[in-house]
């Protein structure tokens, strides 16, 4: 029985080393195993959450949690990680099954709801936290919690810059950082007024729109942008933006949030790269 055990460890172990053979050069072995054995929290896997899964499992992350309580529609597949088969079903389930069929001994924690009462035991252990989720209420409890356990939180958006910033202690907090006016109120007041909800949505827009040229890219079918900002059409997306920008999120994990290779931008910086003019990106929030 013995035997067996340590010869099944044996195969997990020559399975993993031929997966991620490849990976080596760019990272060390030593690194390797820091990739593999971190807890690593991907708070919503639509868009930009999903494919930066996948990354991160083919990179050889073996534990992960995932969270997200939407399923998959038709308006899903012009830039999500579905199919037509799979509309109709819970994201996380869908993905972890994806994952799982890439390497088997995948370790995936699925959260369907994020709430006050289990936010800080979901991330118990985790050592970076991808937030990757279009509502900011649910945002701010997370970034909350993560300021409160001392969780680097990392944050972009699927618009067509290359950039990515983190929220840590050294950093502005998330409400501050984006203006919202709401870091003296519980979170339970935010959560029953619909009033304070609605002037946290508003508050965002205008700091998205800030990234230059953004509202003509948005706007080549005219009109297109009145209608997402007044809420008669959802927010705009396509599949190559958003893949790229889930990409950097994936670079930015690895290499600023769990090996230390690159230094992280410390919200409200935004340093990147916009790949439309081919130029580099740099202000503030």
């Amino acid at each position: 029985m013995l035997k067996q055990k340590i010869f099944n460890q044996e195969e997990k172990q020559h399975s993993y080393d031929k997966k991620i053979e490849r990976n080596i050069g760019y990272i060390s072995l030593q690194e390797q195993e820091i990739i593999r054995e971190s807890n690593i929290a991907v708070l919503g896997v639509g868009g930009l959450g999903g494919p930066l899964v996948e990354q991160l499992v083919r990179a050889g992350c073996e534990n992960l949690l995932i969270a997200d309580n939407d399923i998959f529609e038709i308006s899903n597949l012009n830039r999500q990680l579905c199919n037509q088969f799979d509309l109709g079903q819970y994201k996380i389930d869908v993905l972890a099954k994806k994952m799982m069929n890439i390497n088997q001994n995948v370790k995936i924690s699925k959260i369907y709801h994020i709430q006050k009462d289990n936010i800080r035991k979901l991330l118990k252990d985790i050592s970076v936290v991808a937030l990757t989720l279009d509502d900011p209420i649910i945002s701010i409890l997370i970034a909350r919690t993560c300021f409160a356990e001392k969780i680097p939180m990392l944050e972009t958006w699927a618009i067509p810059y290359l950039c990515a910033w983190w929220f840590t202690h050294e950093s502005l907090s998330y409400e501050r950082c984006y203006e919202l006016n709401s870091e003296h109120l519980e979170i339970e007041e935010i959560l029953n007024s619909e009033s304070i909800q609605l002037d946290i949505r508003k508050t965002l827009i205008p700091k998205i729109m800030q990234f230059p040229g953004l509202k003509e890219r948005i706007d080549r079918e005219s009109g297109s942008l009145d209608k997402m900002l007044s809420g008669k059409i959802g927010l705009r997306s396509f599949a190559p933006i958003v893949r790229m920008s889930a990409s950097y999120l994936a670079f930015e994990l690895i290499f600023s949030g769990l090996l230390h290779i690159k230094p992280r931008i410390l919200a409200p910086d935004v340093i990147g790269y916009d790949y439309f003019t081919m130029r580099p990106l740099k202000f503030q929030l």
